[in-house]
């Protein structure tokens, strides 16, 4: 059987299930990432960070015979050349919660229906897939201290599959492909299933940063003071099942505290706003968010510039919007004050500033960003106001001024 595994957020080999069917049921195959919109749209700091990801992917494919094809195209169209060339029996590919994407795999979907192609989805973007939740999709709790709770008082089993040992023949394909380029941003990051897996090990068993996570999560300069697997898990670089399944590991072999179980809180957080988004589909995106009627904030182009440049009036916002120019990352904790800022103090469409970070993020996820930014405007999950005191929330995390002198300089 011929098939192509379709990549887009799951750059890795290992616990990766529909690599591991396509290797058992197919004689010849091939590995085809096209590049996507928010990619071609983004900084150089995250065009760099996939690059590194898919020069480390096809390092990998290459001692096991394989080569990574790269096109520019949407998949659909790449697969239409492929099609004239080769019989193609099998597409294998994760299934995305984003609207878009859902939308770019109905479109794939027509497309196999009329070739006779069977399409095969894996559900394996999260820490738990949405079979395996104890709600119905339609169902799922609205809070997520509601969605938490159930998913906690009935855990679904989590479980690791291993990198394949016998792999297909490659498939011949003789189609014009592209490299990406690779640039020299300043970033404690880089791009790569070999050096996720390096920093989660060092976060975890070297340093053992994890046993004092919950206490250093909100520190803003050292970068060991939270976990930075964001960049990683949402390349797909690395896998949340095999993320938990090292913090389990380290519960039992060293030490289980409130830290440890705080990593999982915050994998569940990324699980919540991802089914959010498969549920609630293109709403999570427009200014109206789930509160139709609601009128948006003003599209107010130059309070939105001032604080794009970090040029507002408060040196904490400031800081944070200047380390995410230079860098591509901003601390959670950042996030939630420059995000209440622009919407609250400023007044702008909150939407104006997911877009920013949309292109600015070198771990920018649809969902996450999307969802967390609707969560902040009140237009989300949770309608009470998340307005910050930005004042007291810098002489909190920032009581000497250390980290936002260190950005103004």
């Amino acid at each position: 059987m011929n098939s192509i595994y379709w990549l887009r957020h799951d750059l890795r080999l290992h616990d990766n299930p529909a690599l591991t069917h396509l290797t058992d049921s197919s004689s010849h195959c091939a590995f085809v990432f096209s590049t996507f919109q928010t990619l071609k749209s983004a900084s150089k700091v995250r065009k760099n960070f996939y690059a590194e990801a898919l020069n480390d992917l096809q390092t990998r494919l290459k001692l096991v015979g394989h080569e990574l094809l790269i096109t520019e195209q949407p998949f659909h169209q790449f697969l239409q050349q492929i099609i004239r060339q080769q019989k193609i029996n099998a597409i294998y590919f994760t299934q995305a919660h984003a609207f878009d994407e859902r939308q770019e795999e109905k479109t794939l979907e027509n497309l196999c229906q009329n070739h006779s192609i069977d399409l095969r989805g894996f559900d394996q973007g999260t820490l738990f897939a949405e079979t395996s939740l104890p709600f119905p999709l339609q169902q799922m709790p609205f809070i997520f201290t509601d969605f938490r709770k159930k998913l906690e008082a009935s855990l679904p089993e989590i479980s690791l599959i291993s990198a394949p040992q016998k792999w297909p023949k490659p498939l011949p394909i003789s189609i014009p492909t592209m490299t990406l380029s690779l640039h020299t941003p300043h970033s404690h990051f880089k791009g790569g299933e070999t050096h996720g897996l390096e920093h989660l090990e060092k976060y975890i068993w070297q340093n053992q940063s994890i046993k004092t996570y919950k206490e250093t999560r909100n520190n803003l300069i050292a970068f060991e003071d939270s976990t930075k697997l964001s960049p990683w898990l949402n390349a797909g670089c690395l896998s949340a099942r095999y993320v938990m399944n090292e913090v389990k590991r380290y519960e039992s072999e060293i030490c289980q505290n409130e830290s440890t179980y705080w990593v999982f809180f915050e994998l569940l957080w990324r699980d919540y706003f991802k089914f959010f988004s498969r549920k609630f589909a293109q709403k999570i995106f427009l200014p109206q968010g789930l509160t139709p009627g609601h009128s948006p904030n003003a599209n107010d182009v130059e309070a939105f510039q001032i604080w794009c440049q970090g040029l507002t009036p408060e040196p904490f916002i400031n800081a944070n919007m200047l380390e995410l120019n230079k860098t591509g990352w901003m601390s959670n904790r950042g996030r939630q004050n420059v995000a209440s800022y622009l919407i609250h103090d400023l007044g702008v469409n909150w939407t104006w500033g997911a877009r920013y970070f949309e292109e600015k993020l070198i771990d920018y996820d649809p969902d996450l960003n999307w969802g967390n930014w609707l969560y902040l405007s009140g237009r989300g999950p949770d309608p009470r106001s998340r307005k910050f005191n930005t004042a007291k929330q810098a002489a909190t995390y920032d009581p000497d001024g250390e980290y936002q002198r260190s950005m103004l300089k």
